[in-house]
């Protein structure tokens, strides 16, 4: 117990010596930390450094050298983890970038959308997601109004879910043992050539831990194989997109607008020979084998049809029918679109796909013609020696319009024609309105030197003859097909196809697997091409006949249609009118008929009988 009470004696003393020490020390120490601070910007520290060593008992500095230790030590680390991974990335990494105008970034986007494990991220970006028009949908799920009857859809957009995909910034999956990271980066660039001087920029980098990008590619032929295997027996309608593309030039994107199903060729009302020579000539022409032809003879690969005729006569529908069997999407083009230059139609041309559809509906309302020559009255006086001489030298012309100008000189201000003023003004309305597609910008863009091959370009017009011999001479048009109105025979196929029994749709269960996976297997494989193939089970409730009256009734109200009087679109009209109702159609078929004769005549367009 002596020794005990000795060493703490000892120990409490020499404790005491060091805090005397200490305090000895304190005030010269801040008042050399005290007039360092201001010198380093941080004044305003100064009182707290003091409290902190009245509070704590402690020297401030010490707590200043460890956290600068911890900062040193931080930094350090940063830079040797950033070391180390400039090194992984560069060695032992892949990576594939992806841009926002690519199709490849729709294709990513629609397959992360429905990654279970990405979006349960916890960095998610919310899109408003809404059905397509031919998505199918459930019945039962839909309300009505007050009164039972009527459908009610205004709660359809609260029903539909929120679609989820990665926000900015980097996130993490597994695919196929693999483990890929994906960056998402949004930039501010400027765009040339566009009303906006800046524009959004999207970069999305996917990454993997391997030597090969061969995992990475392998992964986007899956998603890509998985976007189009939800397009079977789709047709997509494109249009151009207002983003520029540097890699064309101009507004060279197309921008997906519609995917709608493909339509029957059976449903389009056009003679049959004229159809097999359609789908022939396209066949033989999208053959892999006709490249070769086309250059062994120095032909250049492009095929151009016009198809004309009367409005409603289903031009614009044998161009979807044609898409839908030969598996290609449709590019539209309006040529009267005011912001569509020369330069944009070359890349829009330069920026399609190797087999596809370019559809100019209308092309007659673009007004493509050639200038008009030049008329001599414009440039020299009606009755002038000029035009009682027309065949004179050009050294005798030089020398009368060297003198007209002379006496044109010498005569008073106000000695002019109403005439030559109207002209004039005439020449600067014209120079006003000379805007957009020209026809030479176009002709270049069809078969010009640097222009696409391997297309399929269709033209629609209702006027044939008002479009330029330039625009339709062979090479650029090679078949022309004529569409007409309905004859007794297309009016009793409408007839028929109109009230003839639907497929039933396939019920979502176990059996749809099983359904889905013959599908795949190519089974169906003529019915998604829009073949006449059609299912075993028949809907047609609802009907005032019975089926097997059905081609009576079809012939006697064909018989009622004057021949090559009405266009299909008129006949499908009336008939959805009454879609459930064929005897009714029948019957009422008569007065519909004499109401639209005489609405011809009179040349109106209100219509008595609908």
């Amino acid at each position: 117990m002596a020794y005990g009470a000795a060493f703490q004696d000892l120990f409490t003393g020499n404790m005491s010596r060091g805090a005397n020490s200490t305090t000895r020390t304190d005030p010269s120490h801040a008042k050399m930390v005290e007039s360092i601070l201001p010198l380093l910007g941080l004044r305003g520290i100064s009182p707290l450094y003091g409290f902190i060593g009245s509070w704590l008992g402690l020297e401030p500095s010490l707590l200043l050298t460890a956290l600068g230790v911890i900062w040193a030590f931080n930094k350090l680390s940063r830079q040797f983890y950033s070391f180390v991974h400039a090194i992984v990335v560069q060695h032992f990494m892949s990576s594939v970038h992806i841009r926002n105008p690519d199709d490849i970034y729709t294709h990513l986007m629609k397959w992360l959308a429905t990654q279970p494990r990405l979006v349960n991220s916890r960095s998610l970006m919310a899109e408003t997601s809404s059905k397509e028009a031919w998505e199918d949908e459930d019945a039962s799920n839909v309300t009505r109004d007050k009164s039972g009857f009527y459908l009610n859809f205004s709660h359809q957009e609260a029903k539909s879910p929120a679609q989820y995909v990665p926000a900015i910034g980097l996130h993490g999956f597994w695919w196929r043992g693999h483990y890929f990271t994906l960056t998402r980066k949004r930039e501010m660039v400027f765009a040339e050539g566009s009303s906006k001087a800046f524009r959004e920029h999207e970069d999305i980098t996917i990454s993997c831990f391997w030597r090969s990008p061969q995992p990475i590619k392998q992964f986007l032929a899956h998603i890509k194989e998985v976007y189009y295997s939800n397009h079977q027996a789709r047709t997509i309608v494109k249009r151009p997109s207002r983003i520029s593309n540097p890699r064309y030039g101009g507004r060279g994107n197309w921008l997906q607008v519609a995917n709608r199903p493909v339509r029957d060729i059976r449903t389009v009302v056009l003679a049959e020979d004229q159809k097999l020579k359609v789908l022939a000539d396209i066949n033989e022409y999208l053959h892999p084998e006709t490249p070769r032809w086309y250059a062994n003879r120095g032909i250049p690969l492009r095929r151009g049809y016009l198809f004309h005729g009367p409005p409603g006569t289903g031009k614009t529908s044998l161009s979807f029918a044609l898409a839908g069997i030969f598996g290609l999407d449709i590019h539209v083009i309006s040529l009267l679109e005011p912001s569509l230059t020369e330069e944009d139609l070359s890349g829009l041309f330069a920026s399609l796909p190797r087999r596809c559809i370019v559809l100019l509906e209308d092309i007659d309302t673009a007004g493509l013609r050639r200038p008009p020559p030049v008329n001599p009255e414009d440039d020299d006086e009606g009755s002038g020696p000029a035009h009682a001489h027309p065949r004179r030298s050009p050294r005798a012309h030089n020398t009368t319009n060297a003198a007209a100008s002379n006496a044109n000189s010498n005569t008073a201000p106000h000695d002019w024609k109403v005439s030559d003023l109207a002209k004039a003004l005439k020449k600067d309305d014209k120079a006003e309105q000379r805007t957009g597609i020209s026809l030479s910008g176009l002709l270049n863009a069809i078969d010009g030197v640097a222009s696409h091959e391997g297309r399929v370009l269709i033209m629609t017009t209702n006027l044939p003859n008002q479009l330029d011999d330039a625009l339709i001479r062979p090479g650029r048009i090679d078949l022309q097909v004529a569409f007409t109105n309905a004859t007794r025979d297309q009016a009793r196929e409408l007839f028929v196809r109109m009230y003839e029994g639907d497929p039933r749709p396939r019920r979502r269960g176990k059996g749809a697997e099983k359904t889905d996976a013959a599908s795949k297997d190519g089974g169906d494989e003529k019915a998604e091409n829009g073949s006449a193939k059609a299912p075993n089970v028949m809907e047609t409730d609802g009907l005032d006949i019975r089926m097997s009256e059905l081609p009576d009734v079809a012939r006697q109200f064909s018989l009622k249609v004057p021949d090559g009087e009405l266009s299909p679109a008129q006949i499908q009209g009336y008939l959805l009118k009454r879609k459930k109702h064929p005897r009714k159609a029948l019957e009422e078929a008569d007065a519909w008929v004499e109401g639209l004769m005489k609405q011809k005549v009179l040349r109106s367009n209100v219509l008595e009988i609908q």
